[in-house]
């Protein structure tokens, strides 16, 4: 199964690369042609409006984005080294295509990135604590606005943060990719279930329980404890995507005519 070409940023952090910047003659920065295509670029394939798969040309760029193709060749290979675009040898690049395989994939790495978070975490960081509730307290007001990708930044953010927190720049630059690809898949399921009030707030509940049980842990200092809620909550987003998924009346249709007969109905094919 596939979500390929669904009609459907990397969230800032001290943990991940800063776009480069050049000087105003004022003295303050600017981003480059570079930083605003990407954040463009990223933005569209976070919402997406540009669908899984669909290839990245030049003349799409340009006519999309009204970016040349130097600065959009930049973005190219900024967003493929944050997991958003592959690029194939002689064929460009194209959008990271969202099907089964990669999710198995993903939320393999994703468990692992949560758990090793929640273990290497420095507890006691200045700030730590105080930064988690704030963006839990954002969290609530995007989910209370019903603005989905919002939602899914400010979600990002407070799991990056706890990432930050390990002091380990290899562990947080993990934690930082595969929370742009959770955000794809969040924005998607946020679209799926819209219509699933009392599903959508049932699971909002259990996000929240889980986000203040990772403030208590803190608190505690306890890091067995923050890598079970971790662990329990990546298990809630895997749930929550297999439901969504395999939410299909099709699978209930009746059967045909021609698979009437029980043999036929209960043979292997």
């Amino acid at each position: 199964m596939s979500i390929s070409k669904s009609p459907l940023t990397r969230v800032p952090s001290r943990a991940t690369r800063r776009p480069r910047r050049t000087a105003r003659s004022n003295g303050q920065d600017t981003p480059t042609q570079a930083d605003i295509a990407t954040n463009m670029i990223r933005e569209s394939i976070l919402d997406l409006s540009m669908g899984p798969g669909i290839r990245l040309d030049d003349k799409v760029l340009l006519r999309r984005f009204k970016v040349g193709r130097t600065p959009a060749r930049e973005a190219m290979n900024r967003l493929a080294s944050e997991g958003l675009v592959e690029i194939q040898p002689n064929r460009g690049a194209f959008v990271l295509p969202l099907d089964i395989p990669l999710l198995q994939q993903f939320f393999d790495a994703y468990a692992a990135s949560e758990r090793l978070n929640g273990f290497f975490c420095q507890t006691q960081e200045a700030g730590l604590i105080t930064d988690i509730e704030r963006l839990q307290l954002n969290y609530e007001a995007t989910v209370a606005a019903r603005q989905w990708l919002d939602t899914t930044r400010v979600n990002a953010a407070l799991h990056l943060r706890i990432a930050e927190a390990t002091r380990n720049r290899y562990i947080a630059d993990l934690a930082a990719r595969l929370h742009n690809q959770a955000r794809r898949v969040s924005f998607f399921i946020y679209r799926m279930e819209a219509e699933d009030g009392q599903a959508l707030d049932e699971h909002q509940r259990r996000i929240n329980v889980d986000h203040h049980d990772i403030v208590s842990a803190l608190r505690r200092n306890d890091n067995a404890a923050l890598v079970e809620v971790l662990t329990r909550h990546v298990q809630l987003f895997h749930a929550r995507i297999m439901r969504v998924l395999g939410a299909t009346k099709g699978v209930n249709a009746p059967d045909p005519v021609r698979f009437g007969s029980a043999a036929l109905r209960d043979a292997r094919f």
